[in-house]
């Protein structure tokens, strides 16, 4: 701005441009972007936002409630994805960060991975298998990261990927293999649980990508569970999940991100 303005005259700005952003996707055609478009919703996420708004987490003895809200929602998080705790098991269980969104989610379960094989295996040119449909912080941790993403095609009919494709993609310079529940470009599951059992058998780290949409598939178990979802359920194989295996039940899954 050529001239500055009073705190009035930026709110005045800032409700204008507002007001001109919500016309984009009132209208129910975005996707991705808007997850909760309940208007009495968002008062109460921007009042939460306001009263935390100085805090910061890097001083938990001046923020203890910051720490204490993050440690709880880590806590639903394990528990809505079948994460074992520490009571669960003697090495401490699942544990977990509040982070900033997807991509930083997914940047840190690659890093992890890529220390963990250099730690462990001594690996110094670290690789990670995905299909080609993954979020693109795949590609934002491979370049930060020091990695080489590995992309392997998926199938034009169906939108998954080969799982012997997969695994004749993976050297021993493999630290983690990465899917989507459900992918970005299509809202399809990968096959996590066969991607991951193969990321168990070769010894490396498996990560779900639940971040768009994600959240909402442990609820959609619960009503298909409780037979509220009898029509959805209904197909010719009764050997097929609506709601294939994509979390902490499955072994091979070491990082979630949702």
């Amino acid at each position: 701005p050529k001239r500055t303005s009073d705190r009035e005259g930026i709110l005045t700005l800032l409700t204008e441009w507002s007001r001109k952003e919500r016309e984009l996707w009132e209208g129910g055609r975005a996707s991705g972007a808007i997850y909760h478009g309940n208007e009495k919703f968002h008062e109460f996420l921007g009042k939460a936002y306001g009263l935390f708004s100085v805090a910061n987490p890097l001083h938990p003895d001046l923020f203890p409630y910051v720490r204490k809200t993050e440690g709880e929602v880590v806590a639903m998080m394990i528990h809505l994805f079948r994460g074992r705790t520490s009571r669960d098991d003697d090495d401490g269980g699942c544990c977990g960060t509040l982070t900033s969104g997807g991509t930083e989610s997914i940047l840190l379960a690659c890093k992890a991975h890529r220390d963990r094989a250099r730690d462990l295996r001594g690996i110094a040119s670290p690789e990670i298998v995905a299909p080609t449909t993954v979020h693109a912080a795949f590609q934002k941790a491979a370049h930060y990261f020091g990695m080489r993403l590995i992309l392997v095609d998926v199938d034009e009919r169906t939108g998954l990927v080969d799982v012997d494709d997969v695994r004749r993609n993976m050297t021993r310079n493999t630290v983690l293999v990465a899917g989507s529940a459900p992918n970005f470009p299509h809202g399809i599951i990968d096959p996590i649980r066969e991607l991951s059992e193969l990321a168990r058998e070769r010894g490396v780290g498996f990560h779900s990508d639940c971040c768009l949409g994600g959240m909402i598939l442990p609820f959609v178990e619960r009503l298909q569970a409780d037979g509220r979802l009898d029509d959805v359920a209904s197909r010719p194989d009764d050997d097929v999940d609506v709601i294939p295996p994509y979390d902490f039940r499955l072994p091979g899954v070491t990082s979630l991100s949702a």
